[in-house]
């Protein structure tokens, strides 16, 4: 099997969240190359084939006669220890910029870029003839970017394609506001999702709900597909830490750094005379001085610098609970209600038990109650009562370790995940009809 993938990030598994691939595709029976959207070094153990295209790339195609892409081939895997910087030093200023803008105004700017930057079509056709994939993979959230990325792919090799979304891209449009800017952006993604969405073969979604209503919009095969773990009996805490120890490691946008701070209030009332119990938040985001000032009191809850996945894995082993956190912020509930976060998995194979908190109607939430494989608070008003029930029962934190651990096992095990995806990719090869679970 010859697999295409395309991406917004770079391959990269020293980067939280863009593990995934390998998560999915390492050791998958297939020969795979990729395409791209964003400058940075790969490292993986799975593709050596790379077509990168960039901001600056195509920003600089608007006013010059450079086309935008390069070929990136490795002879071996592009691990930390032997790449080269031969394809490092690509400017990432612009990307760095871009990334943080928060201006709807902004954002119109960068989708102008990649609508209408130029491909290097030349180099990018040989890429895919040399690919020559069998089936196309893409995993984004719903950009022009990416749409019309995926559109000229799928013209040029007339492959059957499969799409991947950890959003709810359905929502995307669901709150306009009174800002032009967005309305205008909004507007232009979902026309062309509703062109696009209609030519995959599957679409995979993260929850049941998502899967349910794009299989309803849009009348294609859907799935729910979630990242995979290694789920090992021993990691399992047997004993809690005095004072018990709380971990979250992940991004603070859409507002999860306000539960997070709503956490560190109610340990403030809680270890007024004596620490009981402490967080510690571990994220790559940079940190407003209001941010820091609620979320680093140093004694209660703590702030420190994003670690690697594989540190990180380490880190769990010093932790007795992980956190699974959203908003509740009517707004973000909205448009995350249907995420389901690849941290979740690593919560689950972490050896600690799992607590989420968040609205009931978000779909991680409703997994964790579901499967009973995490401590579950949907009310801000209830953080102080459910902490102190595991003060005075610390029984509880592995009782839900080990419930979170055989959640994994069940459902999420590498082997179940990879056989589902092998058995999906041959049968759209082979124009076979698409099994979906209700």
């Amino acid at each position: 099997m010859r697999i295409l993938i395309i991406a917004n990030e770079v391959w990269n598994d020293k980067i939280h969240g863009n593990n995934v691939l390998t998560n999915w595709f390492s050791g998958f029976p297939a020969e795979i190359y990729m395409i791209s959207c964003s400058p940075g070094q790969m490292i993986n153990n799975v593709c050596k084939n790379y077509f990168q295209i960039t901001d600056s790339m195509m920003l600089k195609s608007i006013f010059s006669k450079k086309k935008a892409g390069i070929t990136i081939k490795y002879k071996d895997y592009p691990t930390e220890y032997n790449v080269t910087e031969k394809y490092a030093p690509m400017n990432k200023r612009l990307y760095t910029f871009l990334k943080k803008i928060t201006t709807e105004f902004l954002r119109n700017i960068r989708e102008f870029i990649w609508m209408h930057g130029k491909y290097d079509e030349k180099k990018l056709n040989e890429f895919l003839d040399e690919a020559n994939p069998d089936i196309i993979f893409t995993g984004r959230y719903a950009s022009a970017k990416l749409l019309r990325l995926e559109k000229y792919v799928k013209d040029y090799t007339k492959k059957p394609i499969i799409a991947y979304t950890g959003d709810n891209e359905c929502a995307i449009g669901e709150k306009f506001g009174v800002n032009l800017f967005k309305r205008y952006r909004i507007n232009k993604v979902r026309k062309m999702m509703d062109k696009q969405i209609p030519e995959y073969s599957l679409y995979y979604t993260h929850s049941s709900e998502q899967k349910k209503e794009y299989n309803t919009k849009y009348g294609i095969p859907t799935k729910v597909l979630q990242k995979c773990g290694d789920f090992r009996e021993e990691l399992i805490h047997k004993d809690s830490h005095k004072p018990i120890k709380i971990i979250y490691a992940g991004k603070l946008y859409c507002e999860r750094w306000k539960t997070l701070a709503e956490i560190g209030k109610a340990l403030k009332v809680i270890n007024r005379e004596k620490v009981l119990m402490t967080l510690n938040i571990y994220t790559q985001d940079k940190i407003s001085q209001k941010q820091r000032e609620v979320l680093n009191d140093g004694r209660n809850i703590f702030i420190n610098s994003a670690v690697s996945p594989d540190e990180l894995k380490q880190l769990y082993k010093d932790y007795d609970i992980v956190l699974h956190v959203e908003s509740f912020n009517n707004y973000y509930r909205t448009i995350t209600r249907y995420s389901f976060s690849t941290k979740i998995i690593d919560c689950l194979a972490s050896g600690c038990a799992v607590m989420s908190i968040c609205s009931s109607e978000q779909a991680g939430f409703k997994y964790l109650k579901e499967q009973n494989a995490a401590i579950t608070i949907d009310n801000i008003s209830n953080i102080i009562k459910e902490l102190n029930n595991i003060i005075y029962n610390p029984e509880l934190i592995y009782k839900y370790a080990r419930q979170a651990y055989l959640c994994g096992v069940k459902y999420h095990t590498k082997e179940v995940v990879q056989q589902e995806l092998v058995n999906d990719f041959n049968s759209i090869i082979q124009n076979k009809k698409i099994i979906t679970k209700e």
